[in-house]
């Protein structure tokens, strides 16, 4: 604040007045939120018709009772205006601030824009007259009245049109920072308006150059104080990031938005830092799909306007944010009262914004928007004439703008909605027109270009289906075709394109194109699944992609185009789990050809590795108590920006050339070299085994396992293991022969006929996919008939989730080591007992430790998440006996539950160790070698965790089972490890010997799995 001097009366007693409402509080009762229902509720909206006008104006608070506070400004105010007046003795740089401050003020309590323009024409004049002195000077006014004036300027920019104001608020933000006499707290200040007013800048005209500036403001911002991490801090960094995602889709900076957003929160969640925390959430939910990001989003949008005041300057952005909340919500659960609502909020936001405003477009697009979801619940006239007003209103006022592509399409949307409802092809002529003249609009982003192709084509479809037309129909799959060309972030016009182009292919049975169709999705889906975005937004993509690896496979297989199919497998599933393991193989190829390539690589994979441990936490669950050191986003945003620039460096090391890129066909086939591989692919279109063996791929078609015989087997495995006895047995034994029939004995006629006599049984490895996963194929057979139709008898299984998974896994086997020391962790009890007590535990990791004499035992308290992650890389073995607790929603979060109750060791804890001279993992944990319900064809578990963490070896579970039955498989499992087996024949051993025992029963033998090998 600038320090007045001089014996002026007037501006001492107007100082005085301003002094009082500084410090009186203002009544923040009713809130925005209590004014806006209110409205709605009396039905102020719903008396304004829609053709009258489209905005209704909130009514204003009678009596006020902020107005004692606002009297004290207008009070002062006119003490200053006879000297702002005189031209004789012109008012000095202290009355002028003075009155632009009582003005700014006023125009904070009560919206009127009219006092914020003479504010910052009395500012530029307090400016021009108070020049900065030529050294340090604490009385020196300048400073503080150009910090000022910028404020005053970026708000003035909001209701103006163009960047003059936004470059005038630079400037004199730029000559506060220079002024000799500015404090380092002025200073810091200024850098962060100036981030804000170049992210404003980068949104009115996109230029990138003004986006590096933002950001390099918000951090120059701090190093002016030695001060924590502020809540400003926060919302500047989180700005610019937010702003560059809307204009390139990159969910790497949405995330480090949101995180930098809930900091600020975090820290002090005023009405602002609450409504951009809202709108980020909002706009990740489209991303990933995650319902408990729209909660959030949804509580954040309330929050923030039972935050704000009725006369909130920018209260149109608090409605239209709660409007688009409701809607989102809306879309994804139904329920009319809730797009009720978000119909008039809207009109409400449009009703705050003078004619002229530059959001009065976007306001009115958006009503369109909201107006158009509330006509596709309700189908009635009302909504239609609403909706159809709000559309052809943004029509008429973006004429001449560079975005009146946006209402085009959106027009072509409600047309095709009408048409659909009405029949009348007129509506679909409409339709069609307007959407073709957007895509005519030069220079579209890519994902806007994007999803007017996909409403072409389906506007264009609709019409073939009504009126046959060759040429309509070539031209949607044009569109389509060009659609899946393009490189963008929209997860949900990505599917829509890929699906309807197959659909259109598949009905003239181009089964090529199909899949092509679905190979097109997968690989954008590889790019939004990228290292540098965290493993909850790739989960969320995963979701969103589910299925259509096996559906583009089945189509490529229908086109007698295997090894296709086995590379739109290789592409769509296990995603997670074979970057990983290509990222830290990848680091120790390097370490021979490019060293400090490696050193780097290893480095920030470790740094992203961190920031996203925390980042699960604080990205997309409830963060309330949450600790935070305000520097997340920062390491979270540099360490993925750093990845990005490495992968670039990589791929010009010779040898290095295809980093990250997978394997080649001839790689694939190569693989099976040590013994053929069966792909399993199961589709509603049609189910084949794959067989994989070095000269090519054997085609197994098996047309009884269909989707839902397969859930059928899966609930009858799940219902048995709650009734392991007689009932439960034979109805396990009877899916187990179904398997058999019908899957396991087709395949292996192909992939391992009937070995000789005294032969070793070969190695077969199995590569489930989908629901398939949740089966134990290597048990398959009929075991109470003695006549050798069971997998057991045939081969050696072992399982693997990809080709490429398992050719990582067998780069990194090192030599097993004579008297290899072995970790034995026993976790009996939780020190909380909310853990059902294992009473075997302590008892199983005696008996391994009696076979194993180099054996660490770590028993209940002693097992805790430091020590295990110290003990883990010093030990080539390790056994675990505990419980565990998954998140089918973000498997990366399951985790292992140890003695104390926030105690944890996650999935992600796991995978993120290198552990480079590992051997084996066995775990006889419930549930670890299952994936999750939601993702099925991501191999996101504990088993998969160990092996991307460095064991080449792991043995694991499909189901809980019983205390003993465990002891005793896992003494023999090490007994056979001890006398020279390798895991995959010491497991299968095992399992003929429990068989043999209890062949009834196969709850107790059928459970564990090798994985990799």
């Amino acid at each position: 604040m600038a320090r007045f001097k001089g014996k002026d009366a007037r501006i001492e007693a107007a100082a005085g007045l301003y002094r009082r409402f500084l410090f009186s509080e203002p009544v923040t009762v009713p809130t925005l939120e209590d004014a806006a229902m209110a409205a709605i509720v009396n039905g102020v909206v719903d008396r304004v018709a829609p053709g009258a006008s489209l905005g209704v104006s909130l009514p204003a608070p009678d009596p006020d009772p902020n107005a004692p506070r606002i009297a004290l400004l207008t009070e002062a105010i006119a003490l200053l205006d006879p000297m702002l007046a005189r031209r004789v003795r012109a008012p000095g740089p202290f009355a002028l601030s003075l009155a632009a401050r009582c003005l700014y003020a006023l125009y904070r309590e009560t919206g009127d824009t009219a006092p914020l323009r003479r504010a910052v024409e009395l500012g530029e004049r307090a400016a021009a007259v108070a020049a900065p002195t030529s050294g340090p000077d604490p009385a020196d006014p300048y400073p503080d009245i150009a910090h000022e004036l910028s404020i005053a300027l970026l708000d003035l920019a909001a209701h103006e049109e163009g960047t003059d104001a936004l470059f005038r608020a630079v400037h004199h933000a730029v000559r506060a920072i220079r002024a000799p006499s500015a404090s380092d707290r002025l200073k810091a200040a200024c850098q962060s308006l100036l981030s804000r007013t170049f992210t404003a800048l980068f949104q009115r005209t996109g230029e990138d150059e003004h986006r590096e500036q933002a950001l390099r403001m918000a951090v120059l911002g701090r190093d002016f104080t030695e001060e924590t991490v502020s809540a400003e801090d926060g919302y500047v960094l989180g700005s610019p990031f937010l702003a560059a995602h809307e204009a390139t889709g990159s969910v790497r900076d949405l995330e480090t938005a949101i995180v930098a957003l809930r900091e600020a929160v975090d820290r002090d969640p005023r009405p602002d830092h609450l409504l951009a925390l809202a709108r980020a959430l909002r706009l990740m939910y489209p991303v990933n799909g995650d319902e408990r990001v729209l909660r959030e989003s949804v509580t954040m949008s309330r929050r923030a306007l039972a935050a704000a005041r009725p006369t909130e300057p920018a209260r149109h952005r608090y409605l239209e944010q709660a409007a688009y909340a409701r809607l989102l919500s809306h879309a994804a659960h139904g329920g009319r009262g809730v797009v009720d609502v978000a119909v008039p909020l809207q009109r409400l936001a449009i009703g705050s914004l003078p004619e002229g405003h530059p959001g009065r477009l976007d306001a009115v697009g958006a009503l369109a928007d909201i107006w158009l979801a509330r006509y596709e619940k309700t189908r009635s006239t009302a909504d239609l004439d609403g909706a159809l007003e709000a559309t052809l209103t943004a029509m008429r006022l973006s004429r001449g703008r560079s975005d009146r592509h946006r209402h085009l399409a959106r027009y072509g949307r409600g047309a095709r909605l009408i048409y659909e409802d009405t029949g009348d092809a007129s509506h679909l002529a409409r339709g069609i027109h307007a959407t073709l003249r957007a895509l005519k609009t030069d220079d579209l982003p890519a994902e806007l270009k994007a999803a007017y192709l996909v409403q072409g084509a389906a506007l264009l479809l609709d019409h073939t289906d009504r009126e046959p037309d060759p040429d309509m129909r070539r031209a949607a799959r044009n569109m389509l075709f060009e659609c899946s060309k393009l490189d963008h972030g929209d997860l949900h016009v990505q599917i829509e394109c890929a699906r309807r182009w197959a659909d259109l292919a598949v009905s003239e049975e181009s089964w090529h194109e199909a899949g092509l169709a679905h190979l097109g999705a997968l690989r954008a889906m590889a790019r939004l699944t990228a290292t540098e975005v965290s493993r909850q937004s790739q989960e969320s993509a995963l979701r969103r992609f589910s299925g259509m690896a096996s559906m583009g496979a089945a189509y490529s297989l229908n086109a007698e185009s295997p090894l296709e199919a086995l590379t739109l497998l290789e592409l769509g599933r296990s995603v997670l789990l074979t970057q990983e393991l290509s990222l830290y193989d990848e680091v120790r190829a390097l370490r021979n050809s490019a060293p400090d390539l490696a050193r780097q690589l290893a480095e920030q994979l470790k740094r992203r590795d961190e920031s996203a441990s925390a980042l699960g936490a604080r990205m997309i669950l409830a963060t309330a108590g949450l600790p935070g050191d305000g520097r997340l986003a920062d390491r979270h945003r540099v360490a993925g920006r750093n990845l990005q620039i490495l992968r670039a460096q990589i791929r010009e090391v010779p040898g290095h050339e295809r980093f990250m890129s997978g394997l080649t066909e001839e790689e694939l086939l190569s693989v099976s070299e040590r013994g053929p591989i069966v792909v399993l692919n199961l589709s509603a279109l049609r189910t084949d085994a794959l067989v994989v063996r070095p000269d090519g791929v054997t085609v197994v078609p098996l047309p009884a396992v269909t989707p839902e015989r397969v859930g059928a087997l899966v609930d009858t495995f799940l219902t048995a293991v709650e009734d392991p006895d007689d009932h439960g047995g034979k109805a396990m034994l009877d899916a187990l022969a179904w398997l058999w029939d019908h899957m396991a004995e087709p395949v292996l006629a192909v992939a391992a006929p009937p070995p000789g006599p005294n032969s070793p049984l070969p190695r077969l490895w199995w590569c489930p996919t989908g629901p398939l996963s949740h089966l134990p194929l290597h048990a398959a057979g009929h075991h109470l008939a003695g006549d050798g139709r069971t997998v057991l008898d045939r081969v050696v299984s072992s399982y693997t989730p990809t080709i490429t998974a398992l050719s990582r896994v067998r780069a990194r086997r090192t030599t097993p080591s004579a008297g290899a020391g072995l970790l034995a962790v026993a976790v009996g009890r939780t020190a909380s007992g909310t853990e059902v007590p294992l009473p075997g535990a302590h008892s199983e990791a005696d008996a391994v430790a009696a076979i194993h004499p180099a054996t660490t035992v770590l028993a209940d308290g002693e097992a805790t998440r430091a020590r295990l992650l110290a003990e883990l890389p010093r030990h080539p073995r390790a056994h675990f006996t505990c419980h565990t607790r998954s998140d089918p929603r973000s498997p990366s979060l399951s985790r292992l539950v140890l003695h104390e109750a926030d105690d944890e060791l996650t999935v992600g804890d796991i995978a993120r160790l290198d552990l480079s001279s590992v051997e084996l993992a066995y775990l006889s944990i419930c549930d670890a070698a299952r994936p999750g319900a939601e993702i099925p064809d991501e191999s996101v578990h504990i088993a998969g965790a160990f092996l991307i963490a460095g064991y080449p070896d792991v043995v694991g579970t499909l189901w809980p089972m019983p205390d003993a039955t465990g002891r005793r498989l896992a003494r023999h499992f090490h007994r056979r490890l001890a006398e020279g087996d390798d895991p995959a024949r010491a497991l299968h051993l095992t399992t003929v010997r429990a068989r043999r025992n209890a062949p009834g029963l196969p709850v107790g033998w059928a459970n564990l799995v090798h994985i990799g090998g």
